[in-house]
């Protein structure tokens, strides 16, 4: 047997040398977009008089034109451009965001960033690491995700600190200017000379085919009509489940956006702002656990992975709401059951799409659905906070944001059901593709 027929190549495997590639980029360019950004709010704000949410404002810029991108062109372009383009596009495009965040003169360049940040992201957040791990590998995909979309909270923990010291001995913009370095000098390189859009690149078949061939192969005996997957026009045809998928991911991401909002929560309740700063960092932390726990659960089951991932985020708020104020124990507690639930929407969604539609249209049926994800973000980064100026207390925002996650269950639930009607209707009308 063939190394191109067994999907092997001597010595390591070379999907395992794309994906670790994708993951390093996750850890810088995505990273650096997300998880080290609040560090600078208040120095930018100072340096140009404005406010936090002025600063605060290219974030949501990046969500729109994420957005936007997920909409109009990001899905379509990564079926029809080699991988190493559009890795190359969206790195170079964070870099040179960072670029000009380093060297601007005014709050305005920060929303040009803003603009460059999203449509790099559009790729590197929400599309890059499930679709490099559908191609390149048949089994465990679950548990790579979580660890492709971990790299972020792990970059979180171990450079926000960091950056942050930069920040106070050489000032904001030697930190951007350096994080733009690590960017353009790293993950450049990586995406143009080791990343391969597909394992037929270098002559090699998905890791562990053989397993996934012979499971197909059962299943089709026992049930002779049985399909692959679903196609973009099915699912389209039929859309109910993928409008209750598309309706979890937005659910998922307003509920994780609360996050943005525990400081601010930690000092309304009496507590000092290293206290608010100490339950962001375990929120991250936790939620760098909770994406390996959550990617090793949807291997085996997508419900009881989401079961996990959400109702401690709703036993969490309860208790930081009803008993945070007389024990910061609880806080913790709390954080730490977030942070589980921060993991559900780039560990579990993904998955989620996968099981409702099976491999063949995949990529193109899920960047449809990540159009919906920065889009509550967006969204979800002012609602809560919205609450806070109209009730004068996060409670409100807390009991909302426990029916979210008790209403992504239910959805997460009658979407498995719709499933099985739709995969049925497809199998009767395989004329539709």
């Amino acid at each position: 047997m063939t190394t191109e027929a067994t999907g092997k190549s001597q010595g390591i495997y070379y999907g395992w040398f794309v994906y670790a590639a994708v993951c390093v980029c996750m850890f810088l360019a995505c990273a650096f977009t997300f998880n080290t950004a609040s560090i600078y709010y208040e120095s930018v704000a100072t340096a140009f008089d404005v406010g936090r949410a002025n600063v605060g404002f290219y974030m949501t810029l990046v969500y729109a034109t994420a957005c936007v991108a997920n909409l109009f062109w990001a899905g379509p372009l990564l079926q029809k451009l080699d991988l190493r383009i559009i890795l190359s596009v969206a790195c170079g495009l964070v870099g040179v965001a960072l670029l000009i965040m380093s060297n601007a003169q005014s709050i305005e360049w920060f929303y040009v960033a803003g603009v460059l940040m999203g449509l790099g992201n559009a790729w590197l957040l929400w599309l890059i690491v499930p679709v490099v791990v559908g191609r390149w590998f048949k089994k465990r995909n679950g548990l790579l995700i979580g660890v492709g979309m971990a790299c972020t909270s792990i970059s979180g923990t171990l450079l926000a600190p960091v950056f942050s010291g930069i920040i106070q001995s050489s000032g904001w913009r030697s930190a951007y200017l350096y994080q733009a370095i690590l960017v353009l000098v790293i993950c450049l390189p990586l995406a143009i000379f080791v990343v391969r859009s597909r394992p037929e690149d270098k002559g090699l078949k998905p890791l562990g085919w053989e397993e996934a061939e012979a499971t197909t192969a059962t299943s089709a005996k026992e049930q002779p009509t049985q399909q692959e997957g679903i196609t973009l026009k099915q699912a389209f045809k039929k859309p109910s489940t993928f409008i209750l998928c598309c309706v979890f991911a937005g659910l998922a991401n307003i509920g994780l956006t609360m996050n943005y909002f525990f400081p601010s929560f930690t000092t309304s309740i009496g507590y000092d702002a290293a206290t608010g700063a100490l339950i962001a960092s375990t929120i991250m932390l936790s939620s760098l656990f909770g994406k390996l726990i959550l990617g090793f659960l949807n291997d085996y089951s997508i419900v009881l992975s989401n079961i996990v991932g959400i109702v401690p985020m709703i036993i969490g708020l309860a208790c930081m709401m009803l008993f945070g104020a007389d024990n910061v124990a609880w806080l913790y507690f709390g954080a730490v059951c977030f942070g589980i639930f921060f993991a559900v929407q780039p560990t579990n969604v993904p998955q989620v799409a996968r099981k409702l539609f099976g491999n063949i249209s995949y990529d193109r049926i899920f960047t449809y659905v990540a159009v919906v994800m920065p889009l509550a973000a967006a969204v979800g980064s002012t609602f809560w906070g919205w609450i806070y100026d109209i009730t004068g207390s996060y409670s409100g925002a807390f009991i909302i944001d426990m029916v979210i996650g008790a209403l992504a269950l239910v959805v997460l639930l009658a979407s498995l059901q719709t499933r099985k009607g739709l995969w049925a209707w497809a199998e009767k009308h395989p004329e539709v593709k």
